[in-house]
């Protein structure tokens, strides 16, 4: 009788498989950017001191298991940012191109905790306002993200989500006329409501 039951449970796991690898899904969050004062490579030993940042990405993604998805996402974070002692303003901008994945911690319940991580790419722009006069510079470089947060299933095809994540990129360089060239670094720590939609 084991046997039995046990062999009708694994056909029911991989009779079910297919029907979850098949179960696509669209996500978006909109949040906001805590990003700490980012250090300036050379001798000065500037940094910019940076302002909140507005976050924004949307994403399509496939839910491999109930417990297992992945997911391409693009992403923005913009704010602006000053340096003490000097005149310039600037705006700091990152495009980002995300591969995430994610594991859905399973309860019994409608709430479900998440931790994820992911890896891809980001164009960050840098724009300088010297008393009118503007340039601007940007730079492609490696990103990398981890996320935790929480998801509540309000139908079987609807999840609202709250989450945090830490995203950051190896340093940009840019080269800017009133500044001249330098290199920074560039993270952010987000806060993020969104829903995510099966279909």
């Amino acid at each position: 009788m084991r046997k039995i039951i046990g062999f009708l449970l694994v056909s029911l796991l991989f009779s079910a498989a297919p029907v979850w690898a098949q179960q696509a899904y669209l996500s978006g969050n909109l949040g906001f950017g805590v990003r700490p004062n980012s250090d300036i490579a050379g001798p000065s030993g500037n940094e910019f001191n940076n302002d909140p940042a507005l976050v924004v990405n949307g994403a399509i993604g496939v839910e491999m298991s109930p417990i297992l998805r992945i997911e391409g996402e693009v992403g923005l974070h913009y704010n602006s940012s000053d340096v003490a002692g000097f005149p310039q303003d600037f705006t700091f901008s990152a495009v980002s191109f995300m591969g995430n994945g994610y594991f859905d911690i399973p309860t019994q319940s409608p709430l479900r905790p998440y931790v994820g991580a992911g890896l891809g790419f980001a164009l960050v722009g840098v724009e300088e306002d010297f008393f009118g006069f503007t340039d601007s510079d940007s730079d492609m470089v490696a990103a990398f993200q981890f996320m935790a947060g929480l998801g509540f299933d309000i139908t079987p095809k609807a999840t609202l989500t709250f989450g945090y994540r830490y995203f950051t990129t190896t340093d940009p360089s840019f080269n800017l006329a009133v500044s001249g060239p330098f290199k920074t670094e560039y993270s952010s720590h987000d806060f993020l409501f969104g829903a995510r939609f099966r279909f």
